[in-house]
């Protein structure tokens, strides 16, 4: 695989934003447009999340894969504001399911405003996120982000069903985290070569790079939920464990536990039953069986997987830095 060092990667995140830094900012314009549109407390609420949402991750995708074939115009623009859109409300979803208290270090909206009117902010986004797919002219990305949007929810649906449930396979949880966060990867990318024309082969292979970034960004979150300070997640250190959410480092744990073990597994994570000193025994037993190394591999096994698909998409400096984000996600988590 084609590895970068923590800096070097760093640095490639940093070159790909200054190389859309013209389209990114309008599409943080056309955002804080539409959000203005709406009436005002759906603009406090919208603006809140986006503020604390970070790099932009899922529309800078989408830029890039159009930056590969040249095209900066408006399409590109509406469809990454469209992503971010579907992405933030999402976000204001599931932290009235969790019923989190921190988002990137920030009071949830829900915290804030409360469930019902975060319920209906996040209804409002997703709305607007089709309005603007709509005015691309472009029913294939539409269809594309449309999709995206159902698997997500349907991921969501998963997600609570398996909660609870250390002895979930694998085959399972990663069917979960596919709907739930690697499909929207995967439409940010694929949409974005739709509407720059693109044919066939290049819109699955920039697919299968986004779908599979998304699943290695996902197992990373899962590690830092137990191996990494509050200040760099953005929320609290065990937010997961401490809802008893299945993650892989659990169900590796789970299939390794001997029976002893296991009554921990189901008394913390089944019952809920925890006591204060059950997180530092939680990561005893990853490190016990090395748990967080197994996770490394297969979030670089989905990081290689994502680096070949680039193979078929034109040779640009925009590839080099998409080699570099996809390798900084598993600096992420060290």
């Amino acid at each position: 695989m084609n590895k970068l060092n923590t800096k070097n990667s760093e640095k490639r995140i940093l070159q790909l934003k200054q190389a859309l830094d013209k389209n990114l900012e309008a599409v943080n314009q056309e955002i804080i447009s539409r959000l203005n549109k709406s009436i005002p407390l759906i603009s406090d609420i919208g603006k809140h999340l986006i503020n604390a949402s970070g790099k932009r991750l899922r529309p800078l995708l989408t830029l890039a894969m159009a930056a590969q074939f040249n095209d900066y115009s408006k399409k590109p623009i509406l469809l990454a504001a469209a992503v971010e859109f579907i992405h933030t409300a999402t976000l204001l979803h599931d932290d009235v399911v969790d019923e989190s208290n921190l988002r990137r270090g920030k009071k949830t909206a829900n915290i804030i405003w409360g469930n019902e009117f975060s319920v209906l902010a996040g209804d409002f986004l997703f709305a607007q996120s089709f309005e603007l797919m709509v005015e691309t002219e472009s029913i294939e990305a539409l269809s594309c982000l449309a999709s995206a949007s159902c698997k997500i929810t349907q991921g969501e649906f998963q997600q609570m069903q398996i909660a609870n449930k250390p002895e979930t396979s694998q085959l399972d949880y990663f069917e979960v985290i596919g709907k739930k966060t690697a499909e929207l990867f995967g439409a940010s990318c694929k949409s974005g070569v739709i509407i720059s024309g693109g044919n066939i082969e290049q819109q699955n292979a920039s697919y299968d790079y986004g779908f599979n970034l998304g699943l290695a960004f996902q197992i990373v979150d899962d590690l830092m939920d137990f191996n990494n300070s509050p200040n760099k997640m953005g929320k609290n250190l065990g937010d997961d464990f401490k809802l008893g959410k299945t993650t892989l480092p659990i169900i590796l744990a789970w299939q390794k536990s001997n029976p002893k073990e296991k009554q921990f597994w189901i008394k913390t994570l089944k019952e809920l039953n925890q006591e204060d000193n059950d997180l530092s025994i939680a990561i005893d037993i990853f490190n016990k069986y090395n748990i967080f190394n197994e996770c490394k591999k297969k979030t670089e096994e989905f990081i290689s997987l994502a680096i070949n698909s680039l193979e078929k998409l034109p040779n640009t400096e925009i590839k080099n830095h998409l080699i570099g984000l996809a390798n900084e996600s598993i600096e992420r988590s060290k």
